[in-house]
C-alpha cells in the first residue's frame, strides 16, 4: 500500500512538473504575442503538449454576448502545433444530444455544453464524467470515447471570452487536483493577457479617433487644403520606408505628418482662405501654427515622439525658416521628411492663390529648392522614389491620390491598427 501511495505521489509530482512547463513555455513566448488570437493559440498549443494523450479544445461564443448567456459555438481548427482544437462555427441546441456543426460536421453534445455553461456561470474550473451513453463515441476527431472533461472558463474582466476544455479517454489517468489548479491559474493568466491586449487596442482606437477629429477640424477650417494632411502622411511614409526607418519611427512619422498642420485650428479663417498675397502681419499670424500645433499635441504623452515634425516642418535647410531657424542636420529627420512631403503636396494641390502644378514641374521646383528650403539628400531620394512610381505606370498619379484616400478611409475605421502590426 505504501508503495502504491509513493507511486501515486510520484505520478502526481511528475504531472505537476510537466504542467509547470506550460507556464514557463507561455512566459517564454509572450514577447512574440501580438494580438488576442495569438494569446489563445499559445495557450492551446502549450496545453496540448503538456496534457499529451488528451484532447484540448477551445470553446467560445459565436457572437456578441447577451448578459453572459450567449449560445456557445463549436467547430474544429488546428492550433499552431496541429494538436489543439479551436471549437467554433456552429450552435448547439440546449439539451440536444448531438447536433451537427455547420460545414465541418463535428458533432456537439448537449451535456458538454451544460458543463461549459456551468463553468462560465460559476466562474470556476469544472471536472465531470459524462453519464453512461451520453457520448458513446466521444467528439468526432478525438479518436476515442470521452470518460472525463475539465473545463476552465476564461474571462477578460467581467466578460466571458471562451472556455478551455480538456478531454480524456478511458486509456488515460483521471484528472487530479493539481490539474485543476494549473488550469485555473492558466485560465486566469490567459484572461488577464487578453484584457491587456483589449485595453491596448482600445487606447489605440481612442488615439486614432483623436487624430481623426483633429485632422477633420483642420480640413473644415481650410477647404483648400482638405485631404492635405492625409496625402502628406502617405508621401512621408513612402519616403520613411525608403530610408529604412524602424516600425516605431514610421508610426511616429505617420502621426507627425497627419498632425503637422493641426495648429491651423488657431489661425483666422480669413487669413487661411485669403486669395492673393498675405500682408506681413497675416503671414506672421500663419507662422504661428507650428508652435500652436506643438502645444496641442504635446498634451498627449503617447505622441511625444511625433512632436519634431509638428514643430519644425517649416524650418529651412539654410537656416532661414521658422519657428527656431534650425539649419541642416540640426533640423530633426522627422521634420525634414514631413517637410519634403508637405512641399510636394502643396505644389501639386490647388490653393486659394494659384492652381496646382503637375508633378514634373513640382519636382523641378523642389530640385531648385534643395539645399535652400529642403534637405538635398532627401530631395534626391524622394525624387528618385516618386519618379520610379509615376513614370512606370500612366495611371500611377491617380493611384497616388487613391492610396492617400485609402488612408483616409482607414482612419474612419474604429478598429484601425498601425500599419505592419
Amino acid at each position: 500500500q505504501i508503495m502504491d501511495e509513493h507511486a501515486g505521489m510520484a505520478e502526481e509530482l511528475l504531472s505537476v512538473y510537466e504542467q509547470l512547463g506550460v507556464v514557463f513555455e507561455v512566459t517564454r513566448r509572450l514577447p512574440s504575442i501580438r494580438n488576442e488570437s495569438e494569446v489563445l493559440d499559445l495557450f492551446i498549443d502549450s496545453l496540448s503538449k503538456s496534457f499529451h494523450r488528451r484532447d484540448v479544445f477551445l470553446v467560445h461564443p459565436p457572437g456578441e454576448q447577451s448578459e453572459g448567456k450567449s449560445p456557445l459555438a463549436v467547430g474544429p481548427a488546428s492550433s499552431r502545433s496541429g494538436r489543439g482544437w479551436r471549437i467554433e462555427g456552429c450552435e448547439t441546441a440546449m439539451g440536444g444530444d448531438r447536433v451537427p456543426c455547420d460545414g465541418d460536421g463535428v458533432p456537439c453534445d448537449g451535456w458538454l455544453r451544460v458543463q461549459i455553461e456551468r463553468a462560465r456561470d460559476e466562474q470556476k474550473v469544472v471536472v465531470e464524467a459524462p453519464p453512461a451513453g451520453t457520448m458513446p463515441h466521444g467528439i468526432e476527431g478525438s479518436g476515442r470515447p470521452i470518460t472525463q472533461v475539465m473545463v476552465g472558463p476564461v474571462f477578460s474582466g467581467e466578460n466571458f471570452v471562451c472556455a478551455i476544455v480538456i478531454v480524456r479517454g478511458s486509456d488515460v489517468a483521471e484528472f487530479h487536483a493539481s490539474d485543476m489548479s494549473v488550469i485555473e491559474s492558466l485560465s486566469t493568466f490567459c484572461g488577464d493577457l487578453i484584457r491587456n491586449h483589449r485595453l491596448v487596442r482600445e487606447l489605440g482606437e481612442m488615439s486614432v479617433a483623436m487624430v481623426r477629429s483633429l485632422v477633420n477640424a483642420v480640413d473644415e477650417k481650410d477647404p483648400y487644403t482638405s485631404g492635405h494632411s492625409l496625402r502628406v502622411a502617405y508621401y512621408a511614409m513612402l519616403l520613411g520606408k525608403e530610408l529604412n526607418l524602424g516600425k516605431v519611427d514610421l508610426q511616429m512619422l505617420q502621426w507627425s505628418a497627419l498632425l503637422h498642420d493641426v495648429g491651423k485650428i488657431g489661425i483666422r479663417e480669413a487669413v487661411l482662405n485669403k486669395e492673393g498675397k498675405l500682408t506681413v502681419e497675416e503671414f506672421d499670424h500663419v507662422k504661428e501654427h507650428p508652435v500652436r500645433g506643438y502645444h496641442i499635441v504635446k498634451e498627449v504623452r503617447q505622441l511625444s515622439d511625433a512632436l519634431d515634425g509638428v514643430l519644425h516642418h517649416h524650418e529651412r535647410y539654410d537656416g532661414s525658416g521658422y519657428p527656431t531657424k534650425l539649419a541642416h542636420e540640426d533640423i530633426p529627420l522627422q521634420a525634414r521628411i514631413v517637410q519634403i512631403a508637405d512641399v510636394f503636396d502643396a505644389l501639386t494641390s490647388t490653393r486659394s492663390y494659384r492652381p496646382a502644378f503637375d508633378w514634373r514641374k513640382a519636382f523641378s521646383i523642389m530640385e531648385e529648392e534643395a539645399g535652400k528650403t529642403i534637405d538635398p539628400h532627401l530631395q534626391r531620394v524622394f525624387d528618385r522614389l516618386m519618379r520610379g512610381i509615376l513614370e512606370s505606370d500612366p495611371d500611377a498619379w491617380e493611384q497616388v491620390f487613391e492610396r492617400a484616400g485609402q488612408l483616409a478611409r482607414v482612419l474612419q475605421e474604429p478598429t484601425w491598427q498601425a500599419e505592419g502590426e
